[in-house]
């Protein structure tokens, strides 16, 4: 997919789509997003990396997404801390 991501209420970041998200590509190239075994991106501290949410469609018709976990701990957490990447 080039441009614009496909409107859809929620959207899964996955290696393959992360491109149409321009700041979370630049983390991924940068190494600060990375896949574990099974294919979920996840930041370097563990946290998974949250799906895209529709919060609204500006007046031009372009979709306006904001990442959403539902499993999201801060790099600091005792989650962190016990995180072991597989």
């Amino acid at each position: 997919m080039f441009g614009k991501p496909e409107s859809a209420d929620r959207i899964k970041i996955t290696p393959a789509n992360i491109s149409s998200w321009p700041k979370l590509e630049k983390l991924f190239n940068n190494g600060q997003i990375k896949s574990d075994s099974h294919g979920q991106l996840r930041y370097l501290h563990g946290a998974p990396v949250g799906d895209m949410i529709l919060v609204r469609i500006d007046k031009d018709g372009t979709p306006i997404y904001k990442e959403s976990a539902e499993k999201w701990f801060d790099p600091g957490s005792q989650s962190a801390k016990d995180f072991v990447w597989r």
